[in-house]
């Protein structure tokens, strides 16, 4: 189980912790400046990290170790994120009741288009949400129509339609415990979650799950190598049949999309002793 799920979860995933959603954390005094300057925030931030990076590890021998672990602790508490496979987004769309998309702030960043694949999320009985604190002219101007109030239903499937794209769910806290955020990730459209994991400096957690293929249904297609993200699935010429890489794999379950036999699963990653401990 994961340093937040033993902090948070009260004996389960933290992200299920009905608790962490609540308006009374959103109304912290700090978390709410947090929030209302975080796209700010990230760009400022990401910055420097980037320059930092780039500076040190060139000219300093070692360097990315230590740089890892100061950028953990600055984020753990901050904006740390992990990825969850849908079966989990479905329970939190269960009871959570405020859901806004708006546009990725990481793509404006990267690649400076809009593209609307990220979530505000709350458990908020006056349903407001988080939204009443942002402000909306980081995204080109006061356009309420750039935030968009949808229901369970559509957010759901959109989430599975992102999968048939190769991408990854994440759910993001803001000054942890509070649960705030559920992003649609991956590599090509420019999502710095994912570009710090392929540079070997993320800021989110493995999944609590691995994918395991089971070798009677596996066909050998290799339609799942094609989705995954993290270079996770093998193919074994011998057998000709996929097999995942544990240490590799972030547990999205992704893979499982276009599997024609079904034949992926997901086990509790306490459950694999080689990776129990790796997040």
């Amino acid at each position: 189980m994961c340093e937040f799920c033993v902090k948070h979860g009260e004996g389960k995933k933290w992200y299920l912790n009905v608790k962490n959603y609540s308006h009374d954390l959103l109304s912290d005094i700090n978390r709410k400046k947090f929030v209302g300057d975080h796209w700010n925030w990230i760009n400022r931030n990401y910055e420097k990290y980037s320059k930092l990076i780039e500076t040190l590890s060139l000219r300093i021998p070692f360097t990315r170790p230590v740089l890892n672990a100061v950028i953990k602790r600055i984020f753990l508490y901050e904006h740390w994120s992990q990825v969850i496979p849908i079966e989990d987004i479905e329970r939190i769309l269960e009871f959570t009741n405020s859901i806004t998309r708006v546009p990725c702030v990481c793509r404006k960043i990267l690649k400076g288009k809009e593209h609307r694949l990220c979530f505000l999320i709350s458990l908020d009985s006056r349903q407001l949400g988080i939204t009443e604190i942002i402000d909306q002219s980081y995204f080109g101007g006061p356009d309420v129509a750039k935030f968009e109030r949808v229901d369970k239903e559509w957010t759901l499937n959109f989430m599975k339609e992102c999968e048939t794209r190769g991408m990854i769910h994440t759910i993001w806290a803001i000054k942890a415990p509070f649960v705030g955020i559920l992003c649609n990730c991956d590599l090509s459209s420019g999502c710095i979650p994912m570009k710090m994991i392929k540079d070997k400096t993320p800021f989110t957690f493995r999944a609590e799950y691995v994918a395991e293929v089971s070798p009677d249904l596996c066909i050998g297609c290799k339609k799942c190598m094609k989705l995954c993200q993290f270079d996770a699935m093998e193919f074994v010429s011998k057998s000709k049949k996929a097999r995942v890489n544990p240490k590799r794999c972030y547990g999205c379950g992704i893979c499982r999309v276009e599997c024609p036999t079904k034949a992926i699963i997901l086990k509790d990653r306490k459950l694999v002793a080689a990776v129990a401990n790796i997040w």
